[in-house]
């Protein structure tokens, strides 16, 4: 199968188009992923004649059971356009809607039913700021009803779209840029005829021609349906025609034809290009728009169907993301609620322990306290008395604890001799701080004395005494 360069609208979706044929169906099924389309995969199979109706409808029921048993995601499906009316025109807008609505009255105008029983629509061809030239179709409903069955629960119906529109995405232009400039393509897949005419690649004009080439009477007929299509539209037809068939004309048939219709056939075999169906897919992916002759009820109802399905899975991925959560949390608890136990278990254990280890500890910092003579009483007031002074100062109290230090009282003959021996204790390195220092001075007796206190803490804690 030749390559299929697709451009890519949605991702992780499958499409599958449908088609009938002379012999039964074939089909294509492409798979497209969020990394992009996968290669494509198509097939086909014969099916007895009696399936498929006299308008070219083949229903659910009369799909072979390997296609109606994988069918999934977005379905294709190619009418036959003898049962459609083409037209093209320009019209003087280039709003959507306004394009639809005038299509809708041109069409009224051509086709000889009644517009209510039909489905129009309309496709895009060329537009400019100012204008848009449009391929206008109408197929009639009660044979777009014959295809309900592709539009279920189950199965997404979103393309009814024409085979002969197919064939013309798939039919490449002349090489030579003159037969490309106007081209006349009569085709036939075995399944119907049409006549086309194309300017550099647009469409201008389809008729589909209930003619069978190999028929005694096709050369004749041909000729007239040529002659009246030159007549109506207005169009000159170019001296070559390109005939398209899935079957080569016999050599005798196709001098016939040229020589009824004055022209010359420039002969194609259509087996020489991709499948129908792969054309369809092709088609839906390339262009924004496409004619789509599904019914509007129908798009509301897939529509409806679409959104309640993504509700659906968003609910139900929100609540497995819930469920994970607090499944997670419940974990976590478990397993934190399991080692709290066991460390309380092993704090229980080593419990007895722990407290004759600290009742130890105690004894062992009591002992230490008592024991350690170096900052004893005896100590400081030796220190004390080694840092007095030459001269008249005698201590009247002296209170010594290791926890609160020593408090000293005493006398001087003057302060000197007091702020003296302050320098000295601050000196020392048995003493880390002096404060409430005091030094007056008294009278008692006739005889002046410096009355002076001080506090200092010792380097370490000790007993008291």
């Amino acid at each position: 199968m030749k390559n299929l360069s697709l451009k890519i609208q949605r991702a992780d979706k499958v499409i599958t188009a449908i088609c009938p044929t002379p012999e039964g169906v074939e089909w294509t099924t492409l798979k497209i992923t969020g990394e992009g389309p996968e290669a494509p995969t198509h097939d086909q199979e014969l099916l007895p004649d009696s399936s498929l109706s006299t308008e070219g409808i083949l229903t659910l029921e009369n799909l072979p059971d390997r296609l109606r048993h994988s069918l999934a995601g977005d379905i294709i499906y190619a009418l036959p356009s003898r049962s459609m009316c083409f037209e093209t025109a320009s019209f003087p807008t280039t709003d959507a809607e306004e394009l639809l609505h005038m299509s809708q009255f041109q069409l009224d105008k051509k086709i000889p039913f009644p517009i209510d029983r039909m489905t129009c629509d309309c496709e895009l061809l060329q537009q400019n700021d100012q204008e848009s030239t449009v391929l206008m179709g109408s197929a009639q409903q009660a044979i777009i009803e014959q295809l309900s069955c592709y539009s279920s629960k189950q199965l997404n119906l979103t393309t009814v779209d024409s085979r002969i529109c197919g064939w013309l995405l798939l039919i490449p232009l002349p090489e030579n840029p003159t037969h490309a400039a106007q081209e006349c393509l009569l085709i036939d897949d075995g399944f119907e005829t049409h006549l086309v005419l194309r300017k550099n690649g647009l469409v201008q004009w389809i008729r589909p021609l209930y003619i069978t080439l190999t028929d005694p009477d096709a050369a004749q007929e041909m000729a007239y349906e040529l002659t009246y299509s030159q007549q109506s539209h207005e169009t000159e037809i170019p001296e070559t025609l390109h005939l398209w068939t899935h079957q080569p004309l016999a050599r005798d048939v196709q001098e016939k034809l040229e020589d009824q219709l004055q022209r010359k056939l420039s002969t194609h075999d259509l087996s020489s290009l991709s499948p129908l169906s792969t054309g369809l897919i092709k088609r839906s992916l390339e262009n924004e728009h496409t004619l789509n002759f599904l019914p509007t009820h129908w798009r509301e109802k897939q529509q409806q169907r679409v959104i309640y399905r993504t509700l659906k899975k968003s609910m139900g991925l929100i609540a497995a993301v819930w469920a994970l959560l607090f499944a997670i949390f419940i974990l976590l608890y478990v397993v934190r609620s399991s080692q709290l136990n066991q460390i309380a278990a092993e704090a229980d254990s080593i419990a007895p322990a722990a407290q004759k280890a600290r009742e130890n500890s105690e004894k062992l910092d009591a002992l230490k306290l008592y024991t350690d003579r170096s900052l004893s009483s005896l100590e400081c007031l030796r220190e004390l008395t080694l840092l007095l002074p030459a001269g008249d100062i005698e201590f009247t109290s002296y209170n010594y604890s290791k926890t609160k230090g020593i408090s000293l009282r005493g006398t001087a003959i003057n302060d000197d001799i007091v702020y003296e021996f302050f320098k000295k204790m601050a000196a020392s390195d048995l003493f880390s701080e002096l404060k409430n220092q005091s030094v007056n001075n008294r009278t008692s007796k006739g005889i002046q004395r410096t009355v002076f206190s001080v506090s200092l803490n010792l380097n370490a804690n000790g007993e008291s005494t």
